[in-house]
This record gives structure tokens, C-alpha cells and sequence, in this order.
């Protein structure tokens, strides 16, 4: 789809949104705050859930009271900045440690400490029929940068095929503009 069709924007001032639909997304211009903050979107037909997580290695583990996820699951999820760093968002496929709690494999050996490093996910059972939830961008605001920090996506932007959710953390606002 190289072609435009129509151009839509949503924009909001508050700590997250949704585009009903798939959409491909464009530009995106997010406005900070006195702190550092973070807009995470993700591909779902369902908001993403909160988890809390820690990291060692390779090994993130992610805690979730009662998450009903099955190991071979796959996870679109995104990670606030912890004691030691951040982990590397992405989208991966878990192994269930406990009802509460399952890991993800990463590429980059760190370790983040604390129980309280926030984390956001969707997650789906990989079938033939099923459109994957994923995750599908971060873009961290430094603290301070209270300015409309504008980006766009490259060739045909990205595409959402469930709805499309934005997880804002410390932001002012967020605009997109999707066809």
C-alpha cells in the first residue's frame, strides 16, 4: 500500500488510547513532561496487560498474578527502565515458570534488579486461525524534552492488523497520524 488513502490523526492527553480497526500508522509526535516518558504501541484486539520484571542474562521474568498464559505462547511486550537498565521489548515466546509468573529469552546479557520495574504485554496461542497480538514500537521521552518530538515511519509506515493501543507513561500527549 503505497498509495494514500485517507490521513487520520487521534491525539490525547492522558495515559493511553486505542484505534478501533487495523490502521497503518505514519507519524508520531509525542510531547514529554518534567519526567522521563515512554509510548509504547501495540497490535491487539485487547488492551495489554500490566506485569512487573526482573532480568538476569538472558532471562527476563515477568510477574503476573494469574496471567493464564501457556508455555509457547507468544508475548508483544514492552519494558519501563529498571534498576540496572532496560529490557528489550519485543515479541517472544514464553516458557510458564508458575500460575504467576513466565520468561522471555532476550539477546542482550543484563541484570535489573527490583520487583517493581513495570512492564506492559499482550499475548496470544499461536494458531493457524489466529491473528497475532504483538508489540510494535517504544519511543522513550527524556525528562524534560517538553517539546513535540515528531517521527515518522519510513516507506508505508507499519501495519495493525487487530486495534491498535498506546501505553503512555510521563507524556503530556501523543498524536498519530494513520491511514
Amino acid at each position: 500500500m503505497n498509495s494514500l488513502s485517507q490521513i487520520k490523526q487521534a491525539h490525547v492527553s492522558q495515559s493511553g488510547f486505542a484505534l478501533e480497526g487495523p490502521a497503518r500508522m505514519k507519524e508520531f509526535a509525542v510531547v514529554g513532561t518534567a519526567s522521563a516518558g515512554q509510548l509504547d504501541v501495540f497490535d491487539s484486539d485487547s488492551a495489554p496487560e500490566a506485569g512487573v520484571y526482573t532480568q538476569s542474562g538472558t532471562t527476563v521474568t515477568v510477574t503476573d498474578s494469574s496471567h493464564g498464559l501457556t508455555s509457547g505462547d507468544i508475548v508483544g511486550i514492552a519494558f519501563d527502565a529498571g534498576t540496572g537498565g532496560t529490557a528489550a521489548p519485543g515479541n517472544y515466546e514464553i516458557t510458564v515458570t508458575s500460575a504467576n509468573a513466565f520468561t522471555v529469552t532476550v539477546l542482550n546479557s543484563i541484570t535489573i534488579t527490583g520487583g517493581s520495574n513495570a512492564c506492559r504485554y499482550v499475548a496470544y496461542t499461536p494458531l493457524s486461525t489466529t491473528t497475532p497480538k504483538r508489540w510494535l514500537m517504544t519511543k522513550e521521552i527524556g525528562a524534560g524534552d517538553t517539546f513535540q518530538n515528531v517521527f515518522q515511519i519510513p516507506n508505508s509506515g507499519f501495519l495493525a492488523r487487530n486495534n491498535v493501543y498506546f501505553s503512555m507513561t510521563n507524556l503530556g500527549s501523543a498524536e498519530v497520524l494513520f491511514e
